[in-house]
């Protein structure tokens, strides 16, 4: 029998009370696939940072995920986002408005304001397709918060009309991460953002 990928409630189901010993080896395979997926196939693979070969579902993140945050205001899939912090809340970050920075984080879905299911990716991988075309050829390039615009990021660094934070008249580049290829060495993009906040909090 076919080693299978279930629900978590499906795994729960199969494993109910087990007092009649009705739990099968094939139960135990099941669930082993189910939370070892391809990419954790060796010991120390769940140190590892996630792989764009293995990240081929559209708009979508890997990586170290927060769920169920709350949305301080109408976000979009892939804004970068800054931690409000009196409020508790994750807003779309601005280059240039030092309370809206730094980013933390990337939207996983779009959510309305206040919504309180949001997933946001703290370090990782990020899929959006689009990207392959805007970056296209730019592969190893950083990629920085470079725009006055609510959550939007780019492959130009910043200028003091556009990104001059912490004061307007100071340039101070903000890199988040880098685009990366579909395997491994700058081969063609392929629209994956390696998304690490360290760089922009360390600058190393």
């Amino acid at each position: 029998m076919a080693d299978t990928q279930r629900a978590r409630s499906e795994i729960l189901t199969l494993f109910a009370d087990n007092v009649t010993g009705a739990i099968s080896a094939q139960d135990l395979r099941d669930f082993t696939v189910t939370i070892m997926e391809s990419d954790f196939q060796f010991a120390g693979d769940f140190w590892t940072e996630p792989k764009p070969a293995f990240t081929t579902t559209d708009k979508t993140g890997r990586g170290w995920i927060d769920y169920s945050q709350v949305a301080g205001s109408t976000i979009s899939f892939g804004d970068a986002l800054c931690y409000v912090g009196a409020s508790g809340v994750w807003r779309a970050a601005v280059g240039n408005v030092s309370a809206r920075m730094p980013v933390l984080g990337i939207a996983l879905n779009s959510y309305a304001s206040d919504a309180t299911d949001m997933q946001v990716l703290r370090k990782g991988l990020l899929y959006d397709s689009s990207l392959s075309g805007t970056w296209s050829g730019l592969c190893g390039k950083p990629i920085f918060i470079a725009s006055a615009s609510q959550g939007e990021y780019s492959y130009t660094g910043p200028d003091n009309s556009v990104c001059g934070w912490p004061s307007a008249d100071t340039t101070f580049p903000v890199i988040i991460g880098l685009y990366e290829g579909a395997s491994f060495g700058l081969a063609a993009g392929s629209g994956h953002l390696r998304f690490d906040p360290q760089w922009y909090v360390t600058g190393a």
